[in-house]
């Protein structure tokens, strides 16, 4: 299932390499990719630049990623805020593994035993906290609680817990109209940066509560997030393979953290499955998206996911990665969806597919 001697890219840390490490001599206390998994985004992306099966046209010196983020603005602040953005990326993804080494020992004498919880009382007095304390203090507009399925978890990786709680930032709908501009990657980052520390401070919070539990920074992830939002009922999966939400579209980002039982009711729904035949009527991300990367129709790749049935590549990673590259983040995808205008877009473009298909 797993191989022997998976490939160090670019952009995994040591501290995450460590934690693979050491779950790949333990497969029977932990959870395992299933056979079936897909690679994740950035693995995929330094595995294809290191054995020159893509021609990558964009530059990856400093002075190159600098001129990204400043673009007429001034260098010398733009690297300030750059630096201070990578090192609180990089301090949150290692904490993330780092509040991890409690589990070690457990797992190591075989105590660490993840319960069937299905059974358990929802604890709607936590639950309230939760979103209270999410979105007061980490400015997190909503939470989805659901059961993890291994497909979802990346090829050669692992979590320590079956369930899973996901959060959501919304990006500022300003700064990503002007994409592909610099000012859109810039927020693009941020977000992957405040959501990152989010879920990281979330989960010393529900430790704190006696919550076993594991967070996973939003860059570079341990599982496919978009499609286990979209089984937790956050929203729906666009022709972009995108979440796509009732609060701002696919304008977001989506971080877990993993937990040990079900403490919480799931949200798992089927409401936002209409957004599939808007996407098919759609087409405007298609249209606008400079290197054709968006396919017309979607492709099944994994089959027999509990609650969505099957996982569908909506994008060629080849084509669309070089222009990711090249504008520090793109964004054109999500400034031309109709979704990105917010609540009131989503309901008139709701009740117009309903209305359509009620008369069919």
């Amino acid at each position: 299932m797993f191989d022997k001697k998976p490939r160090t890219f670019n952009f995994q840390g040591k501290d995450e390499l460590q934690f693979l490490d050491f779950c790949r001599k333990y497969p029977e206390q932990v959870i395992p990719s299933h056979k079936s998994s897909a690679t994740e985004g950035f693995e995929y992306l330094f595995d294809l630049i290191s054995t020159n099966s893509m021609d990558v046209t964009t530059d990856f010196s400093p002075k190159d990623r600098l001129k990204q983020f400043s673009g007429d603005g001034n260098k010398l602040s733009s690297l300030k805020w750059m630096l201070k953005l990578m090192v609180k990326m990089m301090k949150w993804r290692k904490r993330c593994f780092r509040d991890l080494s409690p589990y070690y020992n457990e797992i190591e004498t075989s105590t660490f035993i993840n319960k069937d919880s299905k059974s358990l009382t929802h604890n709607a007095v936590l639950w309230n906290e939760l979103n209270e304390y999410a979105a007061t203090k980490w400015n997190v507009i909503k939470i989805g609680f659901t059961e993890l399925p291994t497909q979802l978890i990346f090829k050669n990786k692992f979590v320590l817990f079956r369930y899973a709680l996901i959060f959501m930032q919304e990006m500022e709908k300003d700064k990503i109209d002007e994409a592909p501009l610099s000012s859109a990657g810039r927020e693009v980052m941020r977000i992957y940066s405040t959501l990152g520390e989010a879920v990281g401070q979330i989960a010393r919070w529900l430790r704190k509560k006696g919550i076993r539990c594991q967070a996973n920074h939003p860059l570079g992830g341990l599982v496919c997030t978009p499609p286990l939002a979209g089984k937790a009922g956050m929203g729906w999966q666009g022709r972009h393979g995108m979440l796509i939400t009732p609060e701002c579209g696919p304008r977001q980002r989506l971080a877990p953290i993993f937990i040990e039982e079900k403490i919480f009711n799931f949200t798992d729904n089927s409401d936002h499955v209409w957004i599939e035949k808007q996407c098919n009527n759609c087409g405007i991300c298609q249209k606008n998206c400079p290197p054709s990367a968006i396919l017309g129709e979607k492709i099944v790749s994994i089959e027999g996911i509990d609650g969505i049935e099957a996982m569908r590549k909506g994008i060629d990673r080849e084509k669309c990665f070089p222009q990711f590259l090249k504008t520090a983040g793109c964004s054109i995808c999500i400034k031309v969806c109709p979704f990105s205008s917010g609540p009131k877009a989503y309901e008139k473009l709701k009740n117009k597919i309903l209305s359509k298909l009620s008369n069919l």
